[in-house]
Protein backbone atom coordinates (compact mmCIF):
# COMPACT_ATOMS: atom_id res chain seq x y z
CA UNK A 1 0.00 0.00 0.00
CA UNK A 2 1.57 3.37 -1.00
CA UNK A 3 1.62 6.08 1.65
CA UNK A 4 -0.83 8.12 0.65
CA UNK A 5 -3.39 5.14 0.54
CA UNK A 6 -2.13 4.16 4.06
CA UNK A 7 -2.87 7.73 5.27
CA UNK A 8 -6.27 7.69 3.44
CA UNK A 9 -7.24 4.59 4.94
CA UNK A 10 -5.92 5.64 8.35
CA UNK A 11 -8.16 8.70 7.95
CA UNK A 12 -11.36 7.32 7.25
CA UNK A 13 -10.65 4.26 9.90
CA UNK A 14 -10.51 7.29 12.75
CA UNK A 15 -13.49 9.56 11.23
CA UNK A 16 -15.64 6.07 11.35
CA UNK A 17 -14.65 5.33 14.85
CA UNK A 18 -15.41 8.96 15.96
CA UNK A 19 -18.99 8.56 14.46
CA UNK A 20 -19.51 6.02 16.63
CA UNK A 21 -21.65 2.09 15.58
CA UNK A 22 -24.44 2.35 12.87
CA UNK A 23 -27.61 2.42 14.81
CA UNK A 24 -29.93 -0.40 13.02
CA UNK A 25 -32.44 0.51 11.23
CA UNK A 26 -35.67 1.35 13.47
CA UNK A 27 -38.17 -1.70 13.44
CA UNK A 28 -41.70 -0.35 12.92
CA UNK A 29 -44.01 0.19 14.97
CA UNK A 30 -41.67 1.61 17.58
CA UNK A 31 -43.83 4.80 18.81
CA UNK A 32 -47.55 5.80 19.33
CA UNK A 33 -49.42 6.29 16.04
CA UNK A 34 -52.10 8.84 15.50
CA UNK A 35 -55.27 8.14 14.18
CA UNK A 36 -57.05 11.31 12.78
CA UNK A 37 -61.16 11.79 12.64
CA UNK A 38 -61.54 14.31 10.49
CA UNK A 39 -65.01 15.37 12.52
CA UNK A 40 -66.08 16.54 16.44
CA UNK A 41 -65.96 13.75 19.33
CA UNK A 42 -69.03 12.09 19.45
CA UNK A 43 -69.93 11.86 15.67
CA UNK A 44 -70.66 8.12 13.93
CA UNK A 45 -66.86 8.26 12.80
CA UNK A 46 -65.75 8.85 16.00
CA UNK A 47 -67.37 6.31 17.69
CA UNK A 48 -65.98 3.41 15.18
CA UNK A 49 -62.66 5.12 15.13
CA UNK A 50 -62.05 4.77 19.03
CA UNK A 51 -63.56 1.36 18.95
CA UNK A 52 -61.05 0.09 16.41
CA UNK A 53 -58.21 2.08 17.98
CA UNK A 54 -58.57 -0.31 20.84
CA UNK A 55 -58.34 -3.20 18.58
CA UNK A 56 -55.44 -2.01 16.95
CA UNK A 57 -53.00 -0.97 19.64
CA UNK A 58 -53.27 -4.98 20.63
CA UNK A 59 -51.83 -5.36 17.00
CA UNK A 60 -49.47 -3.24 16.62
CA UNK A 61 -47.99 -2.61 20.23
CA UNK A 62 -48.32 0.69 19.94
CA UNK A 63 -50.77 3.34 21.60
CA UNK A 64 -53.09 4.17 18.55
CA UNK A 65 -54.67 7.91 19.26
CA UNK A 66 -57.38 9.49 17.96
CA UNK A 67 -56.66 13.00 16.86
CA UNK A 68 -60.25 15.27 15.97
CA UNK A 69 -59.36 17.59 13.30
CA UNK A 70 -62.80 18.53 12.35
CA UNK A 71 -63.36 21.23 9.38
CA UNK A 72 -64.70 22.05 5.86
CA UNK A 73 -66.78 18.86 5.46
CA UNK A 74 -64.15 16.60 6.39
CA UNK A 75 -61.55 18.55 4.35
CA UNK A 76 -58.93 19.92 7.33
CA UNK A 77 -58.75 16.47 8.33
CA UNK A 78 -58.08 14.77 4.95
CA UNK A 79 -56.13 17.06 4.18
CA UNK A 80 -53.78 16.95 7.16
CA UNK A 81 -54.16 13.16 6.36
CA UNK A 82 -52.99 13.36 2.95
CA UNK A 83 -49.74 15.84 3.80
CA UNK A 84 -48.28 13.59 6.64
CA UNK A 85 -45.11 12.18 6.67
CA UNK A 86 -46.01 8.44 4.93
CA UNK A 87 -43.91 6.62 8.30
CA UNK A 88 -46.79 4.62 9.19
CA UNK A 89 -47.33 6.85 12.47
CA UNK A 90 -50.08 9.21 10.83
CA UNK A 91 -53.19 6.95 9.57
CA UNK A 92 -57.09 8.41 9.17
CA UNK A 93 -60.77 7.27 9.59
CA UNK A 94 -61.90 7.70 5.41
CA UNK A 95 -65.38 7.09 4.16
CA UNK A 96 -67.82 8.30 1.89
CA UNK A 97 -66.96 11.59 3.01
CA UNK A 98 -63.64 11.62 1.77
CA UNK A 99 -64.86 10.78 -1.80
CA UNK A 100 -67.72 13.49 -1.71
CA UNK A 101 -65.25 16.14 -0.35
CA UNK A 102 -62.37 15.40 -3.00
CA UNK A 103 -65.43 15.03 -5.50
CA UNK A 104 -66.17 18.92 -4.63
CA UNK A 105 -62.78 20.50 -4.21
CA UNK A 106 -62.73 20.80 -0.73
CA UNK A 107 -60.04 18.40 -0.47
CA UNK A 108 -57.56 19.33 -3.45
CA UNK A 109 -56.06 15.89 -4.30
CA UNK A 110 -58.49 12.90 -5.23
CA UNK A 111 -59.35 10.17 -3.07
CA UNK A 112 -57.05 7.50 -4.83
CA UNK A 113 -54.14 9.56 -3.72
CA UNK A 114 -54.05 7.62 -0.35
CA UNK A 115 -52.66 4.34 1.17
CA UNK A 116 -56.37 2.55 1.64
CA UNK A 117 -55.66 -0.13 4.33
CA UNK A 118 -59.11 -1.44 4.47
CA UNK A 119 -62.85 -1.10 4.55
CA UNK A 120 -63.79 -1.82 8.23
CA UNK A 121 -67.92 -1.49 8.15
CA UNK A 122 -70.90 -0.72 6.59
CA UNK A 123 -73.79 1.01 8.36
CA UNK A 124 -77.63 2.24 7.44
CA UNK A 125 -78.43 6.36 7.17
CA UNK A 126 -81.90 6.84 9.39
CA UNK A 127 -84.01 9.91 9.42
CA UNK A 128 -85.07 10.71 12.86
CA UNK A 129 -86.93 13.51 14.63
CA UNK A 130 -87.74 14.80 18.09
CA UNK A 131 -89.89 12.41 20.06
CA UNK A 132 -92.13 14.97 20.78
CA UNK A 133 -92.82 15.58 16.60
CA UNK A 134 -95.69 15.95 15.12
CA UNK A 135 -94.59 13.88 12.49
CA UNK A 136 -95.42 9.88 13.09
CA UNK A 137 -93.98 8.72 9.85
CA UNK A 138 -91.86 9.70 7.30
CA UNK A 139 -94.81 9.91 4.76
CA UNK A 140 -95.92 12.53 7.08
CA UNK A 141 -92.69 14.68 7.56
CA UNK A 142 -91.68 14.97 3.77
CA UNK A 143 -95.96 15.57 3.02
CA UNK A 144 -95.29 18.38 5.65
CA UNK A 145 -92.60 20.32 3.10
CA UNK A 146 -94.39 19.86 0.18
CA UNK A 147 -97.56 21.54 1.37
CA UNK A 148 -95.23 24.59 3.04
CA UNK A 149 -91.80 24.49 1.38
CA UNK A 150 -88.64 25.17 3.55
CA UNK A 151 -91.10 25.43 6.51
CA UNK A 152 -89.45 21.37 7.75
CA UNK A 153 -85.88 21.08 8.30
CA UNK A 154 -83.81 18.09 7.62
CA UNK A 155 -80.41 18.61 9.69
CA UNK A 156 -77.20 17.23 8.19
CA UNK A 157 -73.07 16.69 9.60
CA UNK A 158 -71.92 19.47 7.48
CA UNK A 159 -71.91 20.93 4.09
CA UNK A 160 -70.55 18.60 1.72
CA UNK A 161 -70.56 15.50 4.05
CA UNK A 162 -72.65 12.33 2.77
CA UNK A 163 -75.48 13.22 4.93
CA UNK A 164 -75.82 16.61 2.88
CA UNK A 165 -75.53 14.56 0.12
CA UNK A 166 -78.21 12.18 1.35
CA UNK A 167 -80.75 14.62 2.40
CA UNK A 168 -80.26 16.24 -0.84
CA UNK A 169 -81.10 13.01 -2.82
CA UNK A 170 -84.08 12.40 -0.27
CA UNK A 171 -86.15 15.89 -1.21
CA UNK A 172 -85.18 15.50 -4.96
CA UNK A 173 -86.07 11.94 -5.59
CA UNK A 174 -89.27 12.69 -3.19
CA UNK A 175 -90.58 15.70 -4.17
CA UNK A 176 -90.40 17.35 -0.61
CA UNK A 177 -89.06 20.71 -0.33
CA UNK A 178 -87.13 20.59 2.83
CA UNK A 179 -84.95 23.45 4.39
CA UNK A 180 -81.54 21.76 4.91
CA UNK A 181 -79.09 22.87 7.72
CA UNK A 182 -75.75 22.26 8.34
CA UNK A 183 -73.74 21.10 11.45
CA UNK A 184 -70.35 20.65 12.17
CA UNK A 185 -70.48 17.21 12.91
CA UNK A 186 -73.15 14.63 13.78
CA UNK A 187 -72.71 15.28 17.20
CA UNK A 188 -74.13 18.97 17.01
CA UNK A 189 -76.32 18.00 15.06
CA UNK A 190 -78.07 15.21 17.30
CA UNK A 191 -78.22 17.63 20.18
CA UNK A 192 -79.92 20.28 17.54
CA UNK A 193 -82.42 17.85 16.98
CA UNK A 194 -82.92 16.78 20.48
CA UNK A 195 -83.56 20.48 21.53
CA UNK A 196 -86.13 20.81 18.78
CA UNK A 197 -83.76 23.60 16.80
CA UNK A 198 -84.21 21.39 13.74
CA UNK A 199 -87.32 19.05 12.77
CA UNK A 200 -85.53 16.28 11.88
CA UNK A 201 -82.60 15.15 10.52
CA UNK A 202 -80.03 12.62 8.61
CA UNK A 203 -77.97 9.85 10.67
CA UNK A 204 -76.12 7.37 10.97
CA UNK A 205 -77.25 4.20 12.97
CA UNK A 206 -74.43 4.63 15.36
CA UNK A 207 -75.04 8.37 16.66
CA UNK A 208 -78.73 7.12 16.77
CA UNK A 209 -79.41 4.15 18.76
CA UNK A 210 -78.38 5.72 22.33
CA UNK A 211 -81.14 8.18 21.86
CA UNK A 212 -84.26 5.87 20.27
CA UNK A 213 -86.90 4.48 21.48
CA UNK A 214 -88.68 4.96 24.88
CA UNK A 215 -87.84 7.75 26.61
CA UNK A 216 -84.25 8.16 24.29
CA UNK A 217 -85.67 11.83 22.74
CA UNK A 218 -85.32 10.82 19.06
CA UNK A 219 -88.05 8.96 16.94
CA UNK A 220 -86.79 7.17 14.14
CA UNK A 221 -88.90 7.45 10.89
CA UNK A 222 -86.83 5.55 8.29
CA UNK A 223 -83.90 3.31 7.07
CA UNK A 224 -82.01 3.69 4.27
CA UNK A 225 -80.42 0.50 3.90
CA UNK A 226 -81.36 -2.22 1.53
CA UNK A 227 -83.19 -4.13 4.13
CA UNK A 228 -84.39 -3.29 7.64
CA UNK A 229 -81.86 -2.77 10.48
CA UNK A 230 -81.64 -5.42 13.30
CA UNK A 231 -81.86 -2.98 15.38
CA UNK A 232 -84.40 -0.90 14.46
CA UNK A 233 -86.63 -3.64 13.16
CA UNK A 234 -90.08 -2.26 13.50
CA UNK A 235 -88.54 0.91 11.30
CA UNK A 236 -89.22 0.82 7.44
CA UNK A 237 -86.91 1.26 4.83
CA UNK A 238 -87.17 4.01 2.26
CA UNK A 239 -86.97 1.05 -0.05
CA UNK A 240 -90.60 -0.25 0.97
CA UNK A 241 -91.86 2.94 0.05
CA UNK A 242 -90.21 2.72 -3.11
CA UNK A 243 -87.30 5.26 -2.72
CA UNK A 244 -84.39 4.91 -4.53
CA UNK A 245 -81.02 6.85 -5.43
CA UNK A 246 -80.42 7.63 -2.17
CA UNK A 247 -77.47 6.66 -0.23
CA UNK A 248 -78.22 4.13 1.51
CA UNK A 249 -75.21 5.21 4.53
CA UNK A 250 -71.53 5.50 5.25
CA UNK A 251 -68.85 3.28 5.39
CA UNK A 252 -65.80 3.35 7.41
CA UNK A 253 -62.16 2.49 6.65
CA UNK A 254 -58.70 3.27 7.04
CA UNK A 255 -56.11 4.69 5.34
CA UNK A 256 -52.09 6.28 5.62
CA UNK A 257 -50.32 8.59 3.46
CA UNK A 258 -49.25 7.97 -0.03
CA UNK A 259 -45.71 6.58 -0.35
CA UNK A 260 -46.10 4.35 2.85
CA UNK A 261 -42.56 2.06 2.31
CA UNK A 262 -43.92 -1.68 1.73
CA UNK A 263 -42.60 -3.28 4.74
CA UNK A 264 -44.72 -0.61 6.78
CA UNK A 265 -47.80 -0.82 4.42
CA UNK A 266 -47.70 -4.82 4.85
CA UNK A 267 -47.21 -4.61 8.24
CA UNK A 268 -50.24 -1.93 9.06
CA UNK A 269 -52.59 -4.22 6.73
CA UNK A 270 -51.65 -7.78 9.05
CA UNK A 271 -52.60 -5.33 11.98
CA UNK A 272 -55.76 -3.88 10.38
CA UNK A 273 -56.44 -7.78 9.63
CA UNK A 274 -56.07 -8.51 12.54
CA UNK A 275 -57.64 -6.11 14.38
CA UNK A 276 -60.95 -6.91 12.55
CA UNK A 277 -61.59 -9.94 14.01
CA UNK A 278 -60.69 -8.84 17.47
CA UNK A 279 -63.99 -9.75 19.93
CA UNK A 280 -64.33 -6.41 21.80
CA UNK A 281 -64.45 -4.78 18.24
CA UNK A 282 -66.72 -7.30 17.09
CA UNK A 283 -69.27 -6.73 19.85
CA UNK A 284 -69.03 -2.92 19.52
CA UNK A 285 -70.37 -3.91 16.08
CA UNK A 286 -73.06 -5.89 16.74
CA UNK A 287 -74.30 -3.45 19.93
CA UNK A 288 -73.55 -0.96 17.12
CA UNK A 289 -75.86 -2.13 14.41
CA UNK A 290 -72.80 -1.89 12.15
CA UNK A 291 -71.98 -4.72 9.58
CA UNK A 292 -68.54 -6.07 9.36
CA UNK A 293 -67.73 -5.77 5.12
CA UNK A 294 -63.63 -6.27 5.97
CA UNK A 295 -62.25 -5.33 2.63
CA UNK A 296 -58.61 -5.11 1.60
CA UNK A 297 -55.92 -5.55 -1.43
CA UNK A 298 -57.50 -5.44 -4.89
CA UNK A 299 -61.15 -5.74 -3.63
CA UNK A 300 -60.66 -2.66 -1.71
CA UNK A 301 -59.52 -0.38 -4.67
CA UNK A 302 -62.31 -1.82 -6.91
CA UNK A 303 -64.97 -0.76 -4.47
CA UNK A 304 -63.45 2.68 -3.98
CA UNK A 305 -63.44 3.07 -8.04
CA UNK A 306 -67.55 1.88 -7.87
CA UNK A 307 -67.95 4.47 -5.18
CA UNK A 308 -66.10 7.67 -6.97
CA UNK A 309 -68.36 6.82 -9.57
CA UNK A 310 -71.90 6.65 -8.12
CA UNK A 311 -71.21 8.98 -5.71
CA UNK A 312 -69.55 11.59 -8.28
CA UNK A 313 -73.16 10.54 -10.52
CA UNK A 314 -75.47 11.35 -7.98
CA UNK A 315 -73.17 14.73 -6.41
CA UNK A 316 -73.79 15.65 -10.26
CA UNK A 317 -77.86 14.87 -10.29
CA UNK A 318 -78.24 17.02 -7.04
CA UNK A 319 -76.41 19.97 -8.37
CA UNK A 320 -73.32 19.85 -5.89
CA UNK A 321 -70.97 19.99 -8.67
CA UNK A 322 -71.35 20.31 -12.34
Amino acid sequence: MTRRRLVAALALSLTLAAAGPVPAQEKYPSQPVALIVPFNAGGGTDLVARAFAEALKKEVGQPVTVQNLPGAGSAVGTTKLHGSKPDGYTLGMVGGFLVTTSLRGAAKFPATDLTHLARLSLETFVLAVPAASPYRTRAEYLEASRKAPGSVSIGTAGAGALTHLAAEALSQKTGARLNVVHFAGGAKEIAAVLGGHVNGGVFSQVEVLPHAGAGGGLRVLATFGEQRSEKLPEVPTLKEAGITGVPPGPWQGIAAPRGLPEPVRATLVAAVTKAAQDAEWKAFLAKSGLASHFLTGPALDAFLATEIESLGALLKSVGLVQ
